[in-house]
């Protein structure tokens, strides 16, 4: 019986690898990279709505009192305040939960910020299913399609707490007049990269080689397609995996070079699989790459309510689930599928 069949040593499997990834609160992290970027930039302000301990902030507060506001629970206000100081020559950094970011202050991150070319990091915490318990008001499963597809926007969805750090500090020096959208997490998530893992806005980052097939993710997801892949190399399949942290601008060489090698390709996402990252590939394989793409995501429905580890297990993001998705794709794809140019 094959590992991904068997339940027992399957569970003794993931448990065992999940143990070798230790976690790390993303909220404190935040918080840690945060200050950091404010002792490095004294041009830096913090922006928050009413959310100085859910974000990580509370603890900079001696320190930098004076380049923290707090405009209470009104986040257009938020985002236009933040407009305002980086048309003064500070960089603002809004930190809010990625529901109130990129729903309820949207125009305000179209218009005062990307419209008039700005350059305003905007954070949004407690993505995806990561408030879980917070019900539909909470959790965030369309704020990649949103923010993709404002124009002058850059869209970055970090894969672990560590990655958190080096993405706010490339935003940071990114030397265009842009906003950046940073989609974080919210409680605790493996870490999987090195302090010194190398960074760059718009480059994904090859984790794991492989001939047959391609998984293609973001966030935390990122680690769920390392599982799987680990999965697949125990029924022969060789994955590889690219951890796609820039959605906009997507790295489209990196794709269509894996595109020239494998058979098929799985997008992995704790988004809603209308308008996100598994969109966004199949917008750069959409001429002359016939070959089977899956997109594992959340459904076009609500997800329920409840804790963000069952939560990604029940609705299939989850590294075993993502093996067996990969595995009945490649059982329909010809091992001789030839392979089409770009």
């Amino acid at each position: 019986m094959s590992l991904l069949d068997d339940p027992a040593r399957l569970r003794e499997h993931v448990a065992a690898f999940r143990a070798a990834h230790p976690r790390k609160d993303v909220r404190a992290q935040f918080g840690e990279s945060m200050r950091a970027l404010m002792e490095r930039r004294p041009d830096v302000v913090a922006v928050t709505a009413d959310l100085m301990h859910a974000t990580g902030l509370a603890g900079l507060h001696a320190t930098f009192a004076d380049r923290l506001v707090n405009v209470g629970i009104a986040e257009q206000n938020m985002t236009g305040v933040a407009a305002g100081l980086a048309a003064c020559g500070k960089l603002p950094v809004v930190c809010g939960y990625a529901a109130f970011t990129t729903l309820r202050a949207v125009e305000q991150a179209k218009v005062d910020c990307a419209y008039n070319e700005l350059k305003v990091i905007l954070a949004g915490l407690a993505c995806g299913l990561s408030y879980g318990v917070g019900g539909p008001t909470h959790q965030t499963y369309e704020d990649v399609a949103i923010m993709r597809a404002i124009p002058n926007m850059i869209v970055v969805a970090p894969s672990d707490p560590v990655e958190l750090g080096h993405a706010l500090e490339a935003a940071a020096d990114l030397p265009d007049a842009t906003p950046v959208y940073l989609r974080l997490g919210r409680g605790p998530e493996h870490v999987l990269n090195r302090p010194g893992a190398p960074f760059a806005i718009g480059r994904a980052v090859r984790l794991a080689e492989g001939r047959d097939l391609c998984i293609v993710a973001h966030g935390a997801m990122v680690l769920e397609a390392l599982l799987a892949a680990d999965l697949l190399r125990a029924e022969g399949i060789a994955a590889e995996v690219l951890n796609m942290h820039t959605v906009k601008p997507i790295d489209r060489d990196a794709i269509l070079e894996a595109a020239e090698h494998v058979r098929a390709m799985v997008v992995v996402e704790e988004h809603s699989v209308v308008g996100g990252l598994g969109s966004a590939v199949l917008e750069v394989l959409e001429r002359g790459h016939a070959f089977p793409v899956a997109r594992v995501g959340i459904e076009d429905a609500y997800p329920p309510i409840g804790p963000t580890l069952e939560l990604r297990e029940a609705l299939g993001l989850s590294g075993p689930h993502i093996a067996r998705r990969a595995r009945d794709l490649l059982g329909d794809v010809p091992r001789t599928r030839a392979v089409r140019g770009g």
